[in-house]
C-alpha cells in the first residue's frame, strides 16, 4: 500500500496492527503472532499467515502492557535499539522486563502526556478505572491506552484499558476529535467457562450477560466520544488444547457479533469497521483496501476440533511433582500471599481452598487441611483446582496464576456465586 493521505491502520490479529503515517512511518502495536500464550491455551482464529519476520520493517513499537497477548516474550526479538513506546506510570513491570531484556530506547510517556514521534503526536493514558463493572481496590494496574494522530486524523487504541464514559468525555473535551476508536468488546478470562458451580444453561446465560454488558458499555463510550469510526478490537482468541471445549462458554465472541450489535444499537453516525488479517483501513479516506470477509463460525469450530484441540500445553510435558514437597511449598506460598495482601490492605470474606493430589488445602485466610466436615462449615468459599504440574510452575514462578486463570487452566467452584475482583488479584501473589 502507498502512504496514506494522513493515517492508516493495518490489522494483524487481536491487538496487533501497524499504524502508518503520511510520511510512511510505521508503528507496530502489541505483536502476538504465535499460538500458545497464557500458559499454552490461547490461539488465533482465523489462523495467521503473518510471521514475526514480516513485522520487522517498522520504525517503532507500542507495547500496551505485560499480558502475553500484547507482549509475547517468547518471540519478542526486535533490534535492541528500536524505539519502544511505553506508559511511564506506577509500578511498571513492563519497563522492568524490557530493560532486563536489553532494550535501550524506551520512549516513556507519562499519563496524559503528549510527545511527538516523527509525524505522529502520541498521548498515553494510564488505567482509567480499577474495574469497569465491579468494585475493586486494586484491579487494573498494568494496562495503557494510546491516542495517535497525524495531521489532525487520530486513532484511540484502548487495548484492554477501556475508558469509562467519564473518561471518554474528558478525552472529547481535552483532545482533538477522535477519528477512529479501537475498543475492546470481550471479557477475556475464566468466567463463565471455568466455574463448575454453574451448569451448562447458567454458563450460556453468563456468556450472554457479560457480552451484552460489554457491548452496552462500548455503545455508551462511542456515544460520548463520537468518533467517525469504531473498530471492535483486542481480546479476539480461541482456546486450543485439551481445554478447547471451554470455547462454548467464554465471555467472548467474534468481532462480527459485536459489530452487528453496535450497528443496531448505536444512535450516532459512527461507522462500525471490521477488519481481517492484513486489511488496511485508511482513516483519512474512511475506507479499507479490500472487501471484508466475515468469519465463518462453522469453519472456526471445525478448525478448533481438527487442528487446535491436539495442542499440548508446556506444563503438560513436565514430570509430575513430588507430592510432599508441593504440599510444604503450598503452605509457604499461602503465608507469603497473606503477607502481601496485608501490605496492600486486601482482604476477603471468602475462604480459598486449593485441590491438589485429591486433597483439599485451605490457603486463605490461613493454611489448613480440609475434610468434608470442615468444608461444610465454611460459610463462603472459592475452591480452585488445576493440573499439579501447572501448580508447581506457578509456585516456582515459571508460570503465573493470572495467566493460568485467563488461559482457562484453573477451575473454580464458588459458594455463593459472587465475584470479588480483589480476591482474584490477591491470588496472583500466590507463589514462592
Amino acid at each position: 500500500m502507498n502512504h496514506p493521505e494522513k493515517l492508516a491502520f493495518k490489522f494483524i490479529a487481536n491487538a496487533c496492527g501497524i499504524f502508518t503515517g503520511k510520511l510512511g512511518t510505521r508503528v507496530l502495536c502489541d505483536p502476538w503472532i504465535v499460538d500458545g500464550v497464557f500458559e499454552g491455551s490461547w490461539c488465533h482464529y482465523p489462523p495467521l499467515t503473518t510471521k514475526m519476520s514480516d513485522l520487522k520493517n517498522i520504525d517503532a513499537l507500542y507495547v500496551s502492557h505485560l499480558h502475553p497477548d500484547h507482549f509475547d516474550e517468547r518471540y519478542f526479538d526486535f533490534d535492541k535499539s528500536i524505539p519502544i513506546i511505553v506508559l511511564d506510570h506506577g509500578p511498571n513491570f513492563l519497563i522492568k522486563k524490557l530493560t532486563a531484556l536489553g532494550y535501550t530506547n524506551l520512549i516513556r510517556i507519562k499519563d496524559k502526556e503528549t510527545v511527538q514521534f516523527k509525524e505522529f503526536d502520541i498521548t498515553m493514558f494510564a488505567p482509567f478505572v480499577t474495574h469497569n463493572f465491579h468494585e475493586a481496590k486494586i484491579g487494573n494496574l498494568i494496562d495503557s491506552a494510546m491516542l495517535i494522530s497525524c495531521d489532525g486524523v487520530s486513532a484511540f487504541n484502548a487495548n484492554d484499558n477501556n475508558p469509562t464514559v467519564a473518561a471518554a468525555q474528558s478525552i472529547l473535551e481535552n483532545y482533538p476529535p477522535v477519528t477512529m476508536a479501537m475498543l475492546n468488546y470481550n471479557a477475556a478470562g475464566p468466567f463463565p467457562s471455568c466455574f463448575d458451580n454453574l451448569d451448562t444453561a447458567a454458563k450460556k446465560a453468563g456468556h450472554e450477560r457479560v457480552l451484552n454488558r460489554n457491548f452496552a458499555h462500548m455503545r455508551d463510550v462511542v456515544a460520548t466520544l463520537k468518533p467517525k469510526f469504531v473498530l471492535p478490537f483486542a481480546g479476539a482468541y480461541v482456546i486450543g488444547g485439551r481445554l478447547h471445549e471451554k470455547n462454548d462458554y467464554l465471555g467472548t465472541t467474534t468481532w462480527d457479533v459485536c459489530a452487528a450489535w453496535l450497528k443496531k444499537e448505536l444512535s450516532t453516525d459512527t461507522q462500525v469497521v471490521t477488519l481481517r488479517e492484513n486489511d488496511t483501513f485508511d482513516l483519512s479516506r474512511g475506507e479499507s483496501d479490500r472487501p471484508y470477509q466475515p468469519i465463518n463460525v462453522a469453519d472456526m469450530k471445525r478448525y478448533i476440533e481438527e487442528n487446535l484441540s491436539t495442542l499440548k500445553y508446556p506444563y503438560e510435558l513436565d514430570a509430575v511433582p513430588e507430592e510432599q514437597k508441593l504440599r510444604s511449598d503450598l503452605e509457604i506460598a499461602s503465608q507469603r500471599m497473606l503477607d502481601r495482601m496485608k501490605r496492600f490492605e486486601l482482604e476477603s470474606s471468602f475462604h480459598v481452598v486449593l485441590k491438589a493430589f485429591g486433597k483439599r488445602l485451605q490457603i486463605y485466610p490461613k493454611f489448613a487441611e480440609m475434610d468434608a466436615a470442615s468444608m461444610a462449615d465454611l460459610p463462603k468459599y472459592l475452591e480452585c483446582s488445576m493440573d499439579e504440574k501447572l501448580l508447581r510452575q506457578i509456585l516456582d514462578r515459571k508460570a503465573h496464576w493470572n495467566n493460568a486463570e485467563i488461559g482457562t487452566h484453573i477451575s473454580f467452584f464458588r459458594q455463593p456465586d459472587f465475584y470479588e475482583p480483589d480476591l482474584h488479584t490477591s491470588l496472583q501473589f500466590f507463589h514462592l
